[in-house]
């Protein structure tokens, strides 16, 4: 981009010395033609006052004495640089130019037109001399100035250049620290999302979260036709430890509980803590019967927990309730149903798995 933006410069610049050359041609020319037509003209005007002279001195004479060859070429001097007078031969009358002298070829006749003499006059072309050398100072100071300016262009093209390169390198600075706090901001975001979907506790999905995906997840289920099942799981007689052993005992019976059951998941699995002691795993493209198996072998693996403590050994249970989406329209519904499960269990002993199958 840069590279184009030179060779444009240059090519302006190119330009403008072509026209500015041209101008200078044709106003040397316009101006040569100029004075040589007032330097004719001149002549001319010198030729008619010079003859009319003539005539009133020697028009009626019939020849010329020799006490006025001077007189005659004196006068000739008053009008002209250079004069000859020829009182023999006879020539042609005409005018021309030659080596920037104006030339003029006279024939004088008397009143009774004989020949009298011939007088051959120079007018030397100092006005166009002084033209020509003033068109040609004007021109160099012309050329001149404009190589200045093309000079100073070009520096200032170089300056331009190297105030943009600063600028670039500035803008890429200020971009990669806009990049850098960018991602700076998306780190900040993503912890921020975590801690707004994530139980503090256990570090598995909270209350908010868990209804989030796994309505998601319905809805995705629903569209290919497929089967979601939810098991609710409830710590049994988890306030009466708490009550008896202390809240610290409480956290490290919760987040030993949680970590146990994540590590048997899947990752497609939605594992969450809706509250207190209640958790709820979410399983995709998984039928009742299954989900009744994985609960079954959770409660066993939560049976095999134990928590040391000052003294003795804590050991825990929990209870299951397991539902599917057959027959149902939202996940409030499924979670409704498995929560009817969990009580069931509760209500008949605990520490054991209930669903609608017999």
């Amino acid at each position: 981009m840069k590279k184009i933006f030179i060779d444009k410069s240059l090519t302006f610049f190119i330009l403008l010395i072509v026209i500015t050359s041209v101008f200078l041609y044709f106003s040397y020319d316009f101006s040569i033609t100029t004075y040589n037509r007032i330097e004719n003209k001149q002549n001319n005007k010198n030729i008619e006052n010079f003859l009319y002279l003539l005539d009133n001195e020697y028009k009626n004479l019939s020849s010329i004495k020799e006490e006025s060859k001077n007189n005659i070429k004196n006068e000739c001097l008053r009008f002209f640089d250079d004069c000859s007078i020829n009182f023999e031969n006879k020539t042609e009358v005409f005018t021309y130019i030659e080596n920037f002298t104006i030339i003029n070829e006279l024939n004088y006749l008397n009143i009774k037109n004989n020949f009298l003499f011939h007088i051959q006059t120079k007018t030397y072309q100092e006005l166009t001399k002084e033209a020509k050398n003033s068109i040609k100072i004007f021109s160099l100071i012309v050329i001149i100035i404009l190589t200045l300016t093309i000079l100073i262009s070009i520096t200032f093209q170089k300056q331009l250049n190297k105030v943009n390169e600063e600028l670039e390198e500035k803008v890429f600075d200020r971009t990669n620290q806009y990049n850098h706090t960018i991602k700076e901001l998306e780190k900040v975001n993503l912890k921020l999302y975590d801690l707004a979907h994530t139980d503090y506790l256990t570090q598995i999905k909270n209350r908010r979260s868990f209804f989030l995906h796994t309505s998601a997840l319905f809805k995705k289920v629903q569209k290919s036709k497929g089967i979601l099942s939810i098991i609710m799981i409830d710590i049994d007689n988890f306030k009466s430890i708490n009550d008896t052993y202390g809240h610290e005992i409480g956290d490290k019976i919760l987040k030993v509980f949680a970590n146990s059951i994540k590590e048997i998941l899947y990752k497609d699995e939605i594992f969450g803590r809706l509250g207190g002691e209640e958790f709820a795993i979410a399983l995709p493209h998984t039928n009742l019967e299954e989900a009744f198996k994985i609960a079954e072998n959770i409660r066993k693996r939560i049976e095999r927990i134990v928590i040391n403590i000052p003294s003795s050994k804590l050991f825990i249970t929990a209870s299951f309730g397991v539902s599917d989406s057959i027959n149902t329209h939202s996940i409030d519904e499924i979670i409704k149903n498995a929560d009817l499960m969990l009580y069931d269990a509760k209500r008949k002993g605990k520490n054991r798995v209930r669903s609608r199958l017999p």
